[in-house]
This record gives structure tokens, C-alpha cells and sequence, in this order.
């Protein structure tokens, strides 16, 4: 199954759409019925995917420019009419996905490619409610142990991560990923995030999911599945505030804390 095919399947629920829920129902029935258009970094995002787990999709779908391209010259023109059709990436990006496969070669990263397994296969299941659950792993070992999520960002050090798997409930889709396997009766014993920094010198962290994660984030997925029922049942799915709250300083302003630093992160599909 395509990664088109398995995205137009709108009658599962997938993990963006379990945080979605949990985050805010109207958003989620907006994201539910509309198309996303790709931002250009969640383009790039999936060019790295593809380039590191379906190098072979990458070879046939993607292309670099040439250095000092111009495209309005005759060899310009006669070049975009050749390769239009494949996604086209800078020949800057050629050299960053040189070092970037440089250093994940060295890395712990290294063990999908030393163990048997599989990239981009999609599962369906049935969970609470008769809820229809999906997930697409990134990478799957043969064995079925082992699931494997390859995420871009600007930070990939241990602290760094942390804040993303805070900030983008990274914790919610290991547990949605773990447990729609487990339903299909496939182990599934371990989820490994593998990060990868999107500025030189495109440093990588491989970090395990431990115990206390997985935990959380089953709970605050039993939490997700009831709004989800409760909205589907009342048709009704509130915005942030469905009656005036207060609303008081964040903590790092009342403990006199420097102000966490803004990142930003690229999900892959």
C-alpha cells in the first residue's frame, strides 16, 4: 500500500489523530476533513525519510539540481523538462544527505541496516469503542520486536529531544504504534526514535523509549479514544475554552526561569 493510499483511509485513526483529539476536538475534525498541504520542511523531512529507509523510492522519485543551475537558460529548460515530474531537491541537499548518511553509518543508527526488517508497511485494527486504529511504521524488524520512528530535528541531544517528545507528544505515537501491533498480535517489545539535526555538522541521537514513556502514553491514549467517543456520540467537538477559564503566568515566568528556546520539529509520513 502507497503512503497515499494508506493517508486517504480517513475512517482510521491514526496517531496524529489520537493527539489531535487530545489536543483540541475541533482541530481534529478540521484535520479529519480537509487535505494538509505539505510545508516545505515536512517535504524535506520526507525526502530524508525516504532517502535513509526506501533508498530504492528515493533513487526513483527524487532528484537533485544541478550546482548553478539556472533555469532559464536552454539547458536549464531542456533539464526541468526531463526531471519535472520527480521532486526536486537543491544540490546543496545532495551533500547534506552525503554527510548526514556519513554520520548515521556511525551511529547506533546503523543496526536497521545490520538487522533484517521492513520500511512503510501499513496495519489496521479495531480498539476501544470500535474504534479503528491505524499506523504505518517507519521500520519494522522482521521479528516484530523492534519499531523504529526516524524524526528530523533541531536538536537531537538527549535534553533536546526530550522537549520534543514533550512538545509534539512523541510519547502519545510510541504507545499508539506499540499497541495496534500488540492487537494484531505482533510483540512489538521496543520503540527506537532515531533523530537526526537539520543544520551541519547533522548530529544523531538513537533513543529507546523506556518503560515510563510507553506507560504514559497508553494512558493518554485510553484518554483520547473516550473524548473520541464521547465527540462521535454528541457530534459535538469543542474548541480550547468551551467557557471562559482563567488563565495565569506559565511557570517559567513565576519561578524567574530563562525562557526555553523555540525549536521546531518535522514529523515524517
Amino acid at each position: 500500500m502507497s503512503n497515499a493510499e494508506y493517508h486517504a483511509k480517513k475512517e482510521y485513526e491514526s496517531s496524529t489523530s489520537i493527539r489531535d483529539i487530545k489536543l483540541n476536538p475541533k482541530k481534529y475534525l478540521f484535520r479529519k476533513t480537509h487535505e494538509t498541504v505539505p510545508t516545505k520542511a515536512m517535504e524535506e523531512g520526507t525526502a530524508v525519510h525516504t532517502y535513509f529507509l526506501e533508498n530504492d523510492l528515493f533513487k526513483k522519485n527524487y532528484v537533485f539540481k544541478p550546482k548553478a543551475f539556472n533555469g532559464r537558460t536552454k539547458e536549464g529548460k531542456e533539464w526541468m523538462q526531463e526531471h519535472g515530474h520527480l521532486n526536486i531537491l537543491s544540490a546543496e541537499w545532495e551533500e547534506n544527505l552525503i554527510q548526514m548518511n556519513h554520520n548515521f553509518l556511525n551511529s547506533p543508527a546503523k543496526f536497521i541496516y545490520d538487522k533484517e526488517g521492513l520500511a512503510e508497511l501499513s496495519y489496521f485494527w479495531e480498539d476501544l469503542y470500535k474504534i479503528k486504529g491505524k499506523c504505518r511504521p517507519d521500520w519494522l524488524s522482521s521479528d516484530g520486536n523492534t519499531v523504529v520512528d526516524l524524526k528530523t530535528t533541531q536538536d537531537a541531544s538527549p535534553k533536546g529531544f526530550q522537549k520534543s517528545i514533550s512538545g509534539f507528544s512523541y510519547h502519545i505515537q510510541a504507545a499508539w504504534y506499540l499497541r495496534g501491533l500488540r492487537k494484531l498480535d505482533i510483540p512489538a517489545k521496543e520503540f527506537i526514535f532515531i533523530a537526526i539535526e537539520k543544520t551541519a555538522p547533522y548530529c544523531i541521537g538513537v533513543y529507546r523509549a523506556d518503560e515510563d514513556m510507553i506507560n504514559a502514553g497508553m494512558s493518554e491514549v485510553e484518554k483520547s479514544l473516550e473524548l473520541l467517543r464521547i465527540c462521535q456520540e454528541t457530534k459535538l467537538y469543542p474548541d480550547y475554552t468551551p467557557t471562559i477559564q482563567d488563565i495565569s503566568l506559565p511557570p517559567w515566568m513565576t519561578n524567574k526561569k530563562v525562557t526555553p528556546q523555540n525549536y521546531q520539529e518535522i514529523e515524517l509520513y
